[in-house]
């Protein structure tokens, strides 16, 4: 049933779904107060020097943004190609040309939960001649899950789940490809991490975007998106890797960490504050024990 409501939903206008917007952004935060706490608690632990009315105001904005962004997702799963284009500007479109020496090698992309991720996915589509895949974990909603699998992939690319993500790469080693991973989540507690400094805390980061890109030699990027307008994108294409087999596993982590923050705090009602990042640092900073590169959850560095 719940599949259904997406697919009608996404046959309305845009111009509709930004009414339905507009009053679900109001009711996440003052009726349903969707996870207010935590979005209050991570934008105060991140940004120590705004005050209280300026964190406040990040907090209404961002909700406008979780609603837009939402209902945008749900209404791009049928545009054709043009849609997007005329939508989201991309700067430096040329770097993954050259990255991946003009198609004859794989490519990583590195994105965040900022502006429209999804949307950044279909973009790509009209830009590179190159197969695309992306990587991603199960949604908890099934229903949320076959809708956006479905809208993912309908032009061409291909998903590959988390824990399958090694095993594709060595199959598909020669077959040249953009990847694309999300690479903000909260890693769960058996997770290989990677801890970096990232918003004014220490922060689990996944290490398998590294991991894959040493072992293989894949140059990595990192797309930056920032909204400019409701429903118009700006998406910055940046090198992260060109060589990173001459790089250390943390290194790459710690320049995405890095680039990512700085993306965050030039329009941070763009990135997913509702999101329960930190959610495993206390008992992981207190359980943890050897910093060895293979242990599930390790112990952050001591300053």
């Amino acid at each position: 049933m719940v599949y259904w409501i997406y697919q009608l939903l996404s046959r309305l206008p845009l111009s509709v779904l930004y009414g339905l917007s507009s009053v679900g952004a109001w009711a996440l935060e003052f009726v349903f107060r969707y996870r207010r706490s935590v979005i209050t608690d991570n934008l105060s632990a991140s940004f120590p020097e705004l005050t209280a009315k300026e964190k406040k105001s990040i907090r209404r904005r961002f909700y406008r943004s979780l609603a837009d962004t939402t209902i945008e997702i749900i209404g791009g799963a049928h545009k054709p190609l043009g849609f997007f284009e005329k939508r989201l500007e991309v700067t430096n479109i040329d770097l993954l040309h050259q990255l991946s020496k003009q198609g004859s090698q794989t490519v990583i992309v590195m994105l965040g939960h900022q502006g429209n991720w999804e949307w950044m996915l279909h973009r790509a589509a009209g830009l590179y001649d190159m197969p695309m895949a992306f990587i991603y974990k199960t949604l908890h909603s099934a229903a949320a899950d076959r809708f956006s699998l479905e809208a993912r992939c309908r032009f061409g690319a291909e998903a590959i789940e988390m824990h399958k993500s090694a095993r594709n790469m060595i199959r598909n080693r020669r077959k040249p490809r953009i990847i694309y991973i999300l690479g903000d989540q909260s890693p769960g507690q058996r997770e290989r991490v990677h801890w970096a400094r990232f918003l004014n805390r220490d922060t689990p980061f996944f290490s398998g975007a590294a991991v894959l890109a040493k072992a293989t030699g894949y140059p990595v990027a990192f797309a930056a998106c920032r909204r400019t307008a409701r429903g118009h994108y700006h998406v910055t294409l940046s090198e992260l890797a060109a060589r990173p087999d001459e790089l250390e596993e943390q290194e790459i982590t710690e320049r995405y960490a890095k680039v990512l923050e700085q993306a965050i705090e030039r329009a941070p009602e763009d990135w997913l504050w509702s999101n329960r990042r930190w959610k495993y640092q206390a008992e992981a900073n207190s359980s943890a024990t050897g910093s060895s590169a293979d242990s599930e959850i390790q112990s952050k560095p001591s300053d």
